[in-house]
């Protein structure tokens, strides 16, 4: 067996590496040996290897460090695919490791072989594949360069996101004999990540135009949690001038004074909200989830608009940036608040008037509630009432993350999460697992539709699954989204081919992975059931909220074209 696999998992942990999800093989045993040998890295064995990507990508997620991912050779990488593709668009550093076979065998007929030298494309920050050594010609110091680059990839100053490493092993994969062999490693004391050049020359600048400004719109999308980003943005919270909105995915919820823009701009007629264009603003972030805001956001053209962001190429969601400052969002907004203290120059109400139309929104939206109707927008508002205090949310994506942005999370210290980066729902369940992991101490609580529940079902086929995780289920029996939004709705002969009717058991599912189960059907009991669910469980436990599909879907609609005056 080909010893220098023990240089990776040493280079690894002494980087800061602390966890590994492998997926079984042959081919992958001499990495197998590698890092369950090494006491510095926890190892997860997980079947299914789109579910494996997925969980070490939650897992990422949450520490904002790389996590290994491990795979045997053949077919098995693609299938981490999905996985990659979000954590290359949410910026989530992984390090993929695939087995292969000799590449003198590739396209020879050869079992369990693709071409997987670059296979992932320009979906990974970097990719390369390590030599297949004679036993007495291996390059320790090779092996070491390429796996310290390729950690040093995952987390380069443009932004985090997975890299690829090929490994091909010749045979015998099971020899250890001359582990002792390895000879000592180069290692640096810490990984060398230069900075970003200094951005104080665009300071001035957005000093200036913010002075010659009085409507000023901060917009934060889709980021991790940030306590210094949060400070920084609660000096602007009261100011008369400035609107700060933060996407649900944001986690910067509680920074925000506008706090249920999507409503309304969902429920209020664009033409009352003309006073309210913004002649200014700072965009930070990652996607938003808001459709509502980004068609708004479209058609606005304010003199000044400053995209930071670290990544190199500009995102333009709008098409209406004005400067754009590569530099890490919260460095530069620490010391743009230090040199211009956010300044007020004028007293005019644009915040006052937003919150205006939040009192009104917050009315219709209380109104509909109240009536108890049992359909999805009501259900999610008591649902997000009852998550406890400093816990963690994962949203699905579909219609689960609208409502949340829709009715909002003003009143919970919450960190909240959800697959933004393509949006799929393919491995949601998979993604609250990681999460689950690494937060242990912590309650996680996913919010999901009953189609991302069993498509993605493999998630529980693991021999421990996390106690502290509670999934609640709106189960609608079929991606009814399609039957509310407009375009699949108009066209009802073909609606069977938008949405997916089934009629899977959730209980049957929690009974074949030994989850706990309840169910509720009405408000009267939805309280008590969520109190007996949120206590501590001896098994990891799932909630299902059934709905009535006809009827759920009318209220939906009339929620949806809610109109507030």
């Amino acid at each position: 067996m080909q010893q220098h696999v023990f240089t990776i998992a040493k280079i690894c942990s002494h980087y800061g590496v602390e966890h590994a999800v492998i997926c079984p093989g042959s081919r992958s045993a001499p990495l197998v040996f590698a890092f369950t040998q090494n006491k510095k890295i926890k190892c997860y064995s997980v079947i299914d290897e789109r579910s494996a990507a997925f969980m070490a990508m939650g897992m990422a997620q949450q520490l904002q460090k790389p996590v290994v991912l491990i795979c045997t050779s053949g077919t098995a990488c693609l299938n981490f695919f999905p996985a990659i593709a979000e954590a290359f668009y949410q910026k989530i550093p992984l390090l993929i490791i695939s087995a292969d076979r000799p590449p003198e065998l590739l396209n020879q007929q050869d079992g369990q072989m693709i071409m997987q030298k670059g296979v992932f494309g320009k979906h990974v920050l970097g990719s390369h594949e390590l030599l297949c050594y004679e036993h007495d010609k291996i390059d320790y110091q090779l092996t070491e360069k390429i796996v310290t680059k390729a950690l040093q990839e995952t987390m380069q100053n443009s932004g985090y996101g997975p890299v690829h490493i090929n490994a091909p092993f010749s045979e015998p994969l099971y020899n250890l004999n001359s582990l002792v062999s390895i000879p000592k490693l180069h290692l640096l004391n810490e990984l060398q990540i230069p900075p970003l050049a200094s951005a104080h020359l665009f300071q001035q600048e957005m000093i200036n135009a913010w002075l010659k400004s009085h409507r000023r719109m901060l917009i934060v999308g889709q980021l991790p949690v940030s306590e210094k980003l949060k400070i920084v943005l609660e000096t602007l919270q009261n100011q008369d001038d400035v609107v700060i909105i933060a996407d649900v995915v944001s986690n910067q919820h509680q920074s925000a004074n506008v706090p249920l823009f999507d409503s309304i701009l969902q429920f209020v007629s664009w033409h009352e909200l003309k006073d309210l264009q913004p002649d200014f603003i700072i965009s930070i972030g990652g996607p938003l989830v808001s459709k509502s805001l980004k068609s708004w956001l479209k058609t606005q053209k304010p003199a000044f608009h400053f995209r930071i962001q670290r990544a190199a190429d500009l995102v333009d969601t709008y098409n209406n940036v004005t400067h754009f400052i590569r530099s890490g969002e919260l460095e530069f907004l620490e010391a743009f608040a230090e040199r211009n203290r956010f300044r007020q120059t004028f007293m005019k109400p644009y915040a006052a008037d937003w919150k205006m139309y939040t009192k009104k929104v917050t009315t219709a939206i209380n109104n509909f509630v109240e009536k108890e109707i049992w359909c999805e927008p009501a259900v999610v508002q008591h649902l997000l009432n009852a998550i406890p205090e400093k816990s963690q949310l994962q949203l699905s994506n579909s219609s689960v993350v609208r409502y949340a942005s829709w009715l909002g999370l003003t009143h919970k210290e919450l960190q909240v999460y959800g697959n933004r980066g393509t949006s799929g729902i393919d491995g949601v369940i998979s993604t609250a697992i990681g999460s689950a992991r690494i937060q242990m101490q912590t309650t996680v609580t996913l919010l999901t539709g009953d189609l991302s529940l069993f498509y993605d079902r493999n998630a529980f086929w693991q021999q421990e699954l996390p106690l502290n995780l509670r999934i609640i289920v709106l189960n609608n029996r079929g991606g009814n989204i399609f039957e509310w939004i407009d375009g699949p709705s108009d066209h009802p002969d073909e609606l069977n081919y938008f949405t997916t009717p089934q009629q899977q058991s959730v209980k049957l599912l929690t009974q074949q992975y030994g989850i706990n189960y309840f169910i509720c059907n009405n408000f009267n009991d939805l309280g008590s059931i969520l109190w007996h669910f949120y206590k501590p469980q001896d098994q990891m436990a799932i909630l299902e909220l059934p709905f009535f599909n006809a009827e759920n879907v009318e209220n939906i609609k009339l929620f949806k074209n809610m109109k507030v005056l």
